[in-house]
Formats: structure tokens, C-alpha cells, sequence
């Protein structure tokens, strides 16, 4: 008889490697009507199996759960906040917002606008693709190591520069120095026998219409990414039990504890890693080399002639204060020891608003 423990490893690792199929396939093609329909289907019922169903990790004893919830803020009530609610918030935020150039809303002004330096701007969408890649649904939880402790202060920092013109008499973001609240781990997972069956079930029917790497190359299938064929290929040998990893890195020797998972050191010499203490020193030299970010002023062009030779851009209140945000977010997931168990597919919604609704916002001017 499967012991409990069995269980919840075994489901773990394929709810793992399903959610990184559909990860890699990039953009959520298998929720239009351009894949063919048997595909579409079974990849539409694996996401909701996927976003039902436990991940198989440890149950935190608290009510926060980093692989479910934001680390980095609560509710004014003090309850944690799930990664879709905080999505539609700020969905809702950049809504309302008429944008640094926005005529004013019912009488009132438009509100302040930040004028950013392209190095600071771009470096910001740097962070914020490694926050994308930290929250990769189905991604395995790991412990982070005690010298990503400047790194977070220096993430923190950045957030704070995106803010404090806006609210010169706020505080400053504080760096977290423990883990969140939640991400010590219990001793068993919720995982019943119909959850792990369900979920197996899904991602059989989806393999099913997967092409293999040789067939998908052969055949010219441009719908579906060789990397979700490759991972379609590990999901199904983990389904078989054997030992094939549940997840791989992009990049080669890197380890999520340590390294950075969407930057790389290129060079100069051979490729490697990038680590958290070498990230820093590269922030706070941009920090000490490039200008603050500033306010727009009167006497300044309109937002959309002051970006235009691409060496600045115009954000908008919201956008500014939402970028700020998603930085403490990193850096609270950055933190020192802080650890959250394999991501949950309920963070999706972050990824897509980090590519699509916030992307526009961020560089519309």
C-alpha cells in the first residue's frame, strides 16, 4: 500500500513537471481556438486540475503560504493575499489610472508622473523577470542562502526610489531579514488518492497530444515550442516513476538558493550562474552612476517627446507604485533563509500581468 508521505512525493513531482509543460509553452495558446481542439481541451482541463488541485509540498503552519500568497504585504485585516487577488488589484489600479499623460479625471488632476533613466528602467525589467521565473508555477521550493541579504536590501532600494518621490513622507521599504511568515515547513501534505489520480488523468490526456521534439521539427508544428515537447517527454517519464527531474533550470548550474534564474554572466570568459552578492554590486554601482528617478516637472516636454530618444520614460503614479510593489516582492522572496514550497498554479496571473497589463503600463511612456 502507497504510504502517505509516497504519496504526496509522487504527486508532488508530476504536479511539478505538468505545470512546467505548460510554463515553457510560454504564452496560454490552449486557451484560444488556434491549437487543435483535442490539444486546447486537454491543456484547458490540465490548467484547472493544476489550479485545484494541492501541489503535494508541505502545508506552512501559518496562514500565510508563499507558494499561494504573496510573500511581501497582507491585508489591512492582516489575512494573506492570494496571487489572483492581488493581480485584479492591480489590474484595477492601472485601470483607473489616465497614464502620465492622461487628461484629468473629473476635474482633478492626472496626477504626478516619474521620470526614469533607461539603465534604472531596464534594470527594474530585469528584476522583474527574475520575479517572474521565481513564481513559475510547479517550480520546487528552496531554501535561499544567507548572502542574498544585500541583494534584497539593494531590491528594497529600488522600490524605494520608484516611490519615495511620489511620497516623500512615507517610509522606506524595509528589507526582509527572516522568512515570511508560513514557509517553515509542517511534516505531511494534504494530498488525497482522487487529487494525485486527477491530476494524472489531466496530464496523460494532454500528453497525448503532445508531438515529440523529432516530429514537431519534421512536421514544421510551429504551435507548440520544443521546450514544452521536451518537457512533455520528462513529464511522461515521471509519470513512469523513474528518476528523471521534475524541473530544470533554463540555464545550466544554477541553483535558485543561490543564483539568479533569469540573469546569466555571459562574460567576459566562460557563461555561468550569476550569484545574488554579484547582482548587488551591479545595482548599487547603477544606483551610485545613473540619475534618481525624478518627478516630471513643468517646465519639462511632454511625457511622450521627453521618451522619445529612448535614454528615458515617463511612468505614470500607479505604474511607479505598482513596479515598487512587485519589488518587494522579489525582495521579500529574496530574504535570507526564506523558503516557499513548489509554486502553485494560481500564480499564473502573475505572469501573464507581468507581460501584459503592467509591461503596457510600464513603457507606455
Amino acid at each position: 500500500m502507497t504510504t502517505k508521505p509516497d504519496l504526496a512525493e509522487s504527486h508532488r513531482r508530476l504536479y511539478s513537471a505538468a505545470a512546467r509543460m505548460l510554463w515553457v509553452q510560454g504564452d496560454p495558446v490552449w486557451r484560444g481556438d488556434f491549437w487543435p481542439p483535442e490539444r486546447a481541451r486537454s491543456w484547458r482541463d490540465l490548467e484547472a486540475c493544476l489550479s485545484a488541485v494541492p501541489t503535494g509540498d508541505a502545508i506552512p503552519p501559518g496562514p500565510l503560504d508563499p507558494a499561494r500568497h504573496l510573500a511581501s504585504r497582507r491585508t489591512p485585516e492582516g489575512h494573506p493575499i492570494p496571487f489572483g487577488d492581488a493581480v485584479r488589484a492591480w489590474e484595477a489600479r492601472l485601470d483607473a489610472d489616465p497614464g502620465p499623460s492622461g487628461a484629468p479625471d473629473d476635474g482633478g488632476p492626472s496626477g504626478p508622473a516619474l521620470v526614469l533613466d533607461d539603465a534604472r528602467r531596464s534594470a527594474v525589467v530585469a528584476l522583474l523577470a527574475e520575479l517572474d521565473e521565481r513564481l513559475a508555477p510547479g517550480r520546487p521550493g528552496h531554501p535561499v542562502a544567507q548572502d542574498a541579504a544585500d541583494l534584497a536590501q539593494a531590491v528594497c532600494e529600488a522600490a524605494d526610489s520608484l516611490r519615495l518621490p511620489l511620497a516623500p513622507d512615507g517610509a522606506g521599504t524595509a528589507p526582509a531579514t527572516a522568512p515570511p511568515l508560513g514557509t517553515a515547513a509542517a511534516p505531511s501534505a494534504r494530498v488525497a488518492e482522487a487529487d494525485r489520480a486527477r491530476l494524472r488523468d489531466a496530464a496523460r490526456a494532454a500528453l497525448r497530444t503532445v508531438p515529440g521534439r523529432a516530429d514537431a521539427v519534421e512536421n514544421g508544428d510551429f504551435s507548440i515550442r520544443i521546450a514544452a515537447c521536451d518537457a512533455a517527454a520528462d513529464l511522461a517519464r515521471v509519470d513512469e516513476d523513474d528518476n528523471t527531474p521534475e524541473w530544470r533550470e533554463p540555464r545550466t548550474g544554477v541553483d535558485p538558493g543561490r543564483h539568479l534564474v533569469h540573469a546569466y554572466r555571459w562574460g567576459p570568459g566562460e557563461a555561468r550562474p550569476l550569484s545574488f552578492p554579484e547582482l548587488a554590486g551591479d545595482l548599487r554601482a547603477l544606483h551610485a552612476e545613473a540619475p534618481p528617478p525624478r518627478l516630471l516637472g513643468p517646465d519639462d516636454p511632454p511625457p511622450g517627446d521627453l521618451a522619445e530618444g529612448g535614454t528615458r520614460t515617463v511612468l505614470s503614479r500607479e505604474a511607479a507604485l505598482v513596479a515598487a510593489e512587485l519589488l518587494e516582492e522579489l525582495a521579500a522572496r529574496l530574504a535570507p533563509g526564506a523558503r516557499a514550497g513548489t509554486i502553485h498554479f494560481t500564480a499564473y496571473p502573475v505572469h501573464l500581468f507581468l507581460k501584459g497589463r503592467f509591461q503596457r503600463a510600464f513603457t507606455a511612456g
